[in-house]
């Protein structure tokens, strides 16, 4: 049983097919006891764990100082393209009061 928890523990994508009421805890169980965690049944669940520590992986490999620089080109032109931007002063409102 310790295993089966494990092991679901792993693939949490599985918890949430029990609360969709797709599957009951107790028939997972029998099926991880009865195959194991090896077989195709489990396959879609672990997929889904895969494209999240594939994005990870890419995550780990971007490169920050390089992403900075980008950053930093990209305000020196938003900068430029203000200075061509005219911005309009408020008009001030003279009242001339007819009793002065």
């Amino acid at each position: 049983m310790d295993d089966f928890k494990a092991f679901v523990k792993t693939i949490p994508a599985i918890r949430e097919e029990v609360v969709k009421g797709r599957y009951t805890w107790q028939q997972l169980y029998e099926f991880y006891v009865l195959y194991g965690e090896d077989d195709k049944m489990w396959e879609p669940y672990k997929h889904n764990r895969t494209d999240l520590t594939g994005l990870l992986d890419i995550l780990k490999n971007v490169d920050l100082d390089a992403l900075s620089k980008s950053f930093e080109g990209l305000q020196k032109i938003l900068d430029l393209v203000g200075t061509f931007v005219v911005k309009e002063q408020p008009k001030s409102q003279n009242r001339q009061w007819y009793d002065d």
